[in-house]
């Protein structure tokens, strides 16, 4: 499923991840698990109502080199797109 994300750019979300109501480490193994099966430069977003979520995601992309492109904070929790990069 492909959706226009509007943000200050458009960007195009090639995957979705729900992991509304998962606490850690879940979002992280949820997201780590779709990257797995996802060709570089295509989008993930994430969505996550755990309060540790964008603290853990942000540490696992940086430590495998994947781009967080957007972070929107809500009442919910947040919703986090990722960019995959190649893997080395």
């Amino acid at each position: 499923m492909t959706t226009t994300y509007n943000q200050t750019t458009d960007l195009t979300i090639d995957h979705h991840v729900d992991a509304k109501g998962l606490k850690c480490p879940m979002p992280v193994i949820k997201l780590q698990q779709q990257v797995r099966n996802t060709r570089p430069g295509k989008m993930i977003e994430i969505i996550c109502t755990d309060p540790g979520a964008e603290k853990d995601i942000s540490s696992w992309c940086k430590v495998n080199k994947h781009q967080i492109v957007v972070i929107n904070q809500n009442k919910e929790g947040c919703t986090i797109v990722i960019e995959v990069k190649e893997r080395k």
